[in-house]
């Protein structure tokens, strides 16, 4: 417990000072990320190869946030249209996959996991979902957006264990968590929505009430969904933590496995209050 909270005291000062320096803060702790998700996630498929380190991972991962953030950087400086943005966006990806061999997984590698498209496909989903991060930041309060959904996420998974650990009984999901409980995914929730609602009048966001509510309950269940995803490919890769980055933590994937999916929601939330 001393070891989590110690790199709690130094990790969350880090996003916090990242999510005041506004898009240039949050797009490089995004590309770190990514490239060290992108990492793990190679660790986990070639778990016996000395070697491992795959570009073309990394590359998968990281490179939608890259993408994300040169293209959020010029729509924000007023150097593209957002008519033309779309199509930049693909032209970059698609020069991506060529650059970097993306399109090709694992044939190069001798072990039988590199080939297995269940990782290439969770490292574009935590690529994408990252590059979400960069896109809010820029979005009318988008500094409050992004605390919005990662506070709520760290009040979910905290709600989720008091209750879990205090009352659960029925498990959730055992053959992929066996910790985790109906009761505590209930509870996180309600946590969710209980926090949503109280972020949202904090910073004056633009949800409504009853916007925010429902917010706050879809990121209850996305954020259960996406730890139950990272736990799941853990579990093909016999391994109990995707890395060793944080101490007492594990890796940068078990952080972020709630948070991901969730920024991508506090986006989407966003673009359609804005229409």
């Amino acid at each position: 417990m001393r070891i989590r909270i110690a790199s709690a005291s130094v990790g969350i000062p880090v996003v916090l000072f990242a999510i005041w320096l506004g898009l240039p803060g949050i797009a490089v702790l995004t590309i770190i990320a990514g490239a060290i998700g992108g990492f793990e996630i190679d660790r986990m498929m070639r778990p016996d190869d000395t070697r491992s380190g795959s570009v073309r991972m990394i590359s998968l991962v990281m490179g939608p946030a890259v993408i994300a953030t040169a293209a959020t950087w010029m729509l924000s400086e007023g150097r593209i249209s957002s008519e033309l943005l779309p199509i930049t966006i693909a032209i970059m990806f698609a020069l991506a996959l060529l650059l970097r061999g993306t399109a090709t997984p694992g044939r190069s590698s001798t072990n039988r996991k590199a080939s297995n498209w269940l990782y290439w496909l969770f490292a574009a989903y935590v690529g994408i979902a990252l590059a979400h991060a960069p896109a809010l930041v820029e979005v009318n309060q988008g500094r409050e957006l992004i605390l919005l959904a990662m506070l709520t996420t760290f009040a979910i998974d905290s709600v989720a264990l008091f209750v879990g650990v205090s009352i659960g009984r029925r498990r959730l999901a055992p053959k992929i968590s066996p910790k985790k409980s109906w009761e505590g995914a209930i509870g996180g929730v309600v946590g969710g929505v209980v926090t949503a609602i109280a972020i949202d009048a904090a910073f004056d966001i633009m949800f409504t009430t009853l916007t925010a509510g429902i917010i706050g309950a879809i990121l209850g269940v996305s954020g259960v969904v996406g730890d139950l995803y990272e736990s799941w490919i853990k579990r093909r890769a016999e391994m109990k933590d995707s890395g060793t980055l944080i101490p007492g933590h594990g890796g940068i994937l078990d952080r972020l496995d709630s948070v991901i999916p969730n920024i991508a929601v506090v986006y989407w939330a966003a673009v359609w209050s804005q229409l």
